[in-house]
């Protein structure tokens, strides 16, 4: 992903505002952009209805479809600028995220953009179960926005994590990375690069494989090591892994970022400092859940998502 020319606007039919757009249309700052607009209907209502047949279900399905329609080109003429290219699309399909990745599919966009809202009641953002399934299906990155507008003084924010053992055979930190480096520049905000050691998760393992007996096969022999030694020596190597990570992208040592703690508590606190517009994250499709990371963040944090997948990844449609 180098450069963003063509956007999939995943379109509320039951909204006024449109932050997804709005958004998106941010994308035309640097260079001509596409921008498809994509409205996904269904309503159980109308299919479920005892009282019409299927003929009738039918003519409202169409002039549902032609209603949506119109609604769409109101919004091309509302938001007509320079450097944008407008397409459409409305379909009609259950479940809408299959809707949605069967355009994907056929449009081949580098970015899709869809909204999320807040809760009706709680101090956070809803996400709904069209949300969660294209986090985890969508194979093109897809930025989830939330209302609130950037700022000239926003960054993007790329959290990697070059110690997993899926980043070095799926080049998921690359993309991350990558994927940031694109977004921050056809936005013109700078790029952040972040990563977290959690001393916690390391101690319960160092005094497991201490009480093993294991000590010296896992680490070299050091008769004065302990364990606050080999603590340090593993924060060391996070720190080289990190640095060599990001020097393609975010080659300046004050963009790279390592905080330590539990990542659900310091990394919101961090992002808040950033003044983080954007987290660019990495999601795995495993027995059909996000990874554990990115599943515990996705709700807590203030500012817009963006989800990368790792190299090779081929969701089916469910």
């Amino acid at each position: 992903m180098q450069t963003i020319k063509k956007i999939l606007v995943v379109i509320d039919p039951d909204k006024q505002v449109q932050p997804a757009l709005n958004k998106a249309l941010l994308f035309a700052k640097q260079q001509p952009i596409t921008l498809k607009l994509l409205s996904c209907l269904y309503y159980p209502s109308v299919m479920a209805s005892n009282f019409l047949s299927s003929k009738q279900q039918e003519k409202m399905q169409a002039e549902i479809i032609k209603s949506n329609q119109a609604k769409l080109s109101d919004l091309i003429t509302q938001n007509t600028q320079k450097n944008v290219t407008f397409e459409t699309e409305v379909i009609w399909h259950w479940p809408v995220y299959q809707g949605v990745l069967k355009v994907v599919d056929n449009f081949q966009p580098d970015l899709v953009v869809k909204a999320t809202h807040p809760h009706k009641t709680l101090t956070k953002t809803f996400f709904t179960p069209t949300d969660w399934y294209l986090l985890k299906a969508c194979p093109m990155p897809i930025l989830l926005v939330k209302t609130h507008k950037w700022s000239k003084h926003s960054t993007v924010v790329a959290a990697i994590d070059p110690e997993h053992n899926l980043s070095a055979k799926s080049e998921l930190d690359k993309n991350i990375l990558k994927t940031g480096y694109s977004i921050s520049s056809a936005l013109d905000m700078e790029l952040q690069a972040i990563h977290c050691f959690d001393p916690s998760y390391w101690d319960i393992l160092l005094e497991a494989v201490d009480k093993s007996g294991m000590w010296a096969d896992v680490f070299s022999y050091d008769p004065h090591q302990n364990e606050s030694m080999v603590l340090e020596k593993l924060r060391y190597q996070h720190n080289v892994k990190f640095a060599k990570e990001c020097t393609e992208y975010v080659p300046n040592s004050a963009n790279q970022h390592i905080i330590s703690g539990d990542i659900d508590e310091v990394l919101p606190t961090t992002l808040q400092q950033l003044q983080a517009g954007i987290l660019v994250l990495g999601t795995t499709y495993r027995t059909g859940l996000l990874g554990s990371t990115a599943q515990k963040l996705i709700e807590t944090v203030d500012c817009d998502l963006l989800a990368v997948k790792p190299k090779g990844f081929d969701a089916p449609f469910h």
